[in-house]
């Protein structure tokens, strides 16, 4: 046995076999037991043919005629679940040290905003752009801060539905124009998909349950507004290897591009004005919703920016904003007002009813 034990290893078999041996390790280690726990899952979806993405369609509480595939896979925008969150000044520090290549989270960029509980946080759109879905807890809450660039809609949300507390994901599926996403499970049998325009579950075992998700207010404004509004402010990081990544502004030619709608909507927009691309902000009052164009608040805004309006029966006070080219609105009274911010044409597609109001078409002349 000795014998055979010094022949072993003056032959230098013995590194072959610790080499398999760590290399069985680390796959073990790193992928293995990561797929055991849901950690990491195998690519899903061809980006093209919904059911590959193996999502339960039934009930299906919508039309499926308008569910499409959005060229990507599921989870190619990965969520970002508790991120990490600085403050304004190691923003600006991240900012000095990025300077030869463009920085970082700068002061003309855009922002959502949210408060609650006395706590404020920035979701900058640039990371949004590469995570579309943050699971965050913001003063003792779990939201959900939700982004599709394509529809420019911006919606926060409380991640408390059905008695449990979800974590969700990017789908790579799309309803009639705007990005559906998932709450996760184990199972993939077990999920579901939904719709935060419609602020409900569509499929799957959440949409036989009929779960709705409950909207909270938020705000979009410039990243130098935000903090100057809230001082103590935190804003999430992002991931540090994206850094660069964050500062390509991959959505400019397709937002100022007005005829170039990328998803299919039904029923589109089709009156010259305001635009199909118009920039709105909808108030949600009482249970229904209220679609305001954000350059008509910018016209009719007092010298200090604001304008008083009654919505819904609600008295709502507005502040308004107009950097260079950027017009941003957002409610400042009653704070409590959970508010939406969206192409005009993408949430026409959703909620076409809600475009009959004397209220849009006093402020949609």
């Amino acid at each position: 046995m000795r014998q055979m034990i010094a022949i072993f290893f003056s032959s230098g078999r013995w590194i072959i076999v610790l080499v398999a041996a760590i290399s069985i390790g680390l796959v073990i280690k790193k992928i293995v037991i990561p797929l055991l726990n849901g950690e990491v899952r195998p690519i899903v979806g061809d980006g093209v043919h919904v059911s590959s993405y193996e999502f339960p369609l039934s009930p299906c509480l919508v039309n499926r005629k308008l569910l499409i595939a959005s060229g990507n896979y599921k989870d190619a925008l990965s969520a970002l679940d508790a991120p990490r969150v600085i403050r304004p000044r190691q923003v600006a520090k991240i900012n000095a040290g990025l300077a030869d290549s463009g920085g970082y989270i700068q002061g003309p960029d855009r922002v959502i905003g949210v408060v609650i509980h006395g706590k404020a946080r920035a979701y900058p759109i640039p990371i949004m752009n590469w995570h579309s879905v943050i699971n965050d807890r913001l003063g003792g809450k779990p939201i959900l801060v939700y982004w599709d660039a394509f529809s420019s809609c911006a919606m926060v949300f409380s991640r408390q539905t059905g008695g449990k507390v979800r974590q969700f994901g990017y789908s790579g599926l799309v309803y009639n124009g705007t990005l559906l996403i998932y709450n996760r499970k184990r199972k993939q049998s077990q999920e579901s998909l939904w719709c935060p325009m419609l602020c409900r579950a569509i499929t799957g075992p959440a949409a036989a349950r009929k779960l709705t998700l409950k909207p909270l207010p938020c705000a979009i404004v410039t990243w130098h507004k935000w903090k100057s509004m809230f001082p103590k402010t935190t804003m999430i990081e992002g991931i540090p290897r994206l850094f660069p990544a964050y500062r390509k502004d991959v959505y400019h030619s397709y937002d100022h591009d007005p005829t170039d709608f990328h998803y299919r909507v039904t029923p589109m927009w089709k009156r010259p004005s305001p635009p199909a691309k118009a920039q709105i902000i909808v108030l949600r009052i009482k249970h229904h919703w209220y679609p305001l164009t954000i350059a008509k608040l910018v016209s009719i805004k007092n010298i200090a920016g604001v304008v008083h309006i009654k919505v819904g029966g609600e008295n709502v006070v507005i502040q308004c904003w107009q950097d260079l080219a950027l017009q941003t609105a957002s409610v400042i009274a009653p704070a409590k007002i959970p508010t939406a911010y969206s192409f005009l044409y993408v949430w026409y597609g959703q909620h076409p009813r809600e475009f009959n109001t004397p209220l849009w078409r006093a402020l949609a002349r």
